[in-house]
């Protein structure tokens, strides 16, 4: 007995993408076509371009595995259509418009830069940001992994600005519980110095929260985070810019993110 397998299904535009459970090639188009209200004569092709018309090569594909239903009058190339869709958002109130279309898409179906490609492949991640969402019933998939106490997403923010300065104490204290005994007494009042102002201050939760006073955050109102740079430049000379507010992979890559530039 063949073992049901849980999918995604999705329409060539991301407009809707649902779950479905099914055992067979058979089983998918009739469930994807039924879920998505398209056709049953759609192609069904993965995310890369590739077309799943053998049942043998269906069962070799794992679990999780994203389907593209494709109408007989449409077309899918991959990531490529997905990037060429990505600039039709972009340009679409701009003169030329599909002039300059037609040459992105041009440019990226005949480079050969992975760089290119992975820059591209950021863009369109953004454009499926949810910044503006803040409760956690508008954007469920940002709190993946996070305490069901939190909220809002300005609460786990919050909680992660106090435990980075935590982090920052523990580190300090630990280094200077390694210095002479004779500076220890004066390192010591230091350290109840400053940990009497992070109380007073609450650990400087602000510091990421976006709603918070200006002159409290480290961000801007919709959450965007700007590196400073090295400590001996004015600025970032790379523009780095990072939003934990738009996805749950933004806000794990911000726990790792120094915000000089090291």
């Amino acid at each position: 007995m063949v073992s049901a397998k849980a999918y995604k299904v999705q329409d060539v535009n991301r407009k809707k993408r649902v779950g479905i459970v099914a055992n067979s090639l058979t089983d998918l188009k009739h469930k994807g076509s039924t879920k998505l209200a398209v056709p049953g004569d759609c192609r069904v092709c993965l995310e890369d371009g590739t077309e799943v018309d053998d049942e043998s090569y269906f069962k070799t594909l794992p679990a999780q595995t994203v389907f593209v239903f494709v109408r007989s009058d449409e077309t899918w190339h991959g990531y490529v259509t997905v990037l060429k869709q990505a600039t039709e958002k972009i340009f679409k109130a701009m003169s030329q418009r599909d002039r300059m279309i037609e040459q992105i898409y041009d440019f990226i179906h005949g480079s050969e830069s992975d760089e290119m490609y992975c820059v591209m492949v950021e863009l369109v991640n953004r454009l499926d940001d949810n910044i503006d969402a803040e409760e956690r019933s508008e954007d469920e998939t940002w709190f993946d992994g996070l305490r069901q106490s939190f909220n809002t997403k300005e609460d786990a923010m919050q909680d992660a600005a106090k435990s980075r300065i935590r982090k920052y104490f523990s580190n300090a204290k630990e280094s200077f519980e390694k210095a002479s005994r004779k500076a220890q007494s004066h390192l010591s009042n230091t350290l109840e110095q400053f940990q009497d102002e992070l109380k007073r201050k609450q650990y400087y939760g602000d510091y990421f929260a976006r709603s918070a006073s200006e002159k409290l955050r480290l961000c801007c109102d919709k959450g965007w985070f700007s590196c400073e740079g090295p400590y001996d430049e004015e600025n970032c000379f790379k523009l780095h810019k990072i939003n934990p507010y738009g996805s749950k992979e933004s806000r794990v890559l911000f726990s790792t993110w120094n915000l000089d530039h090291v």
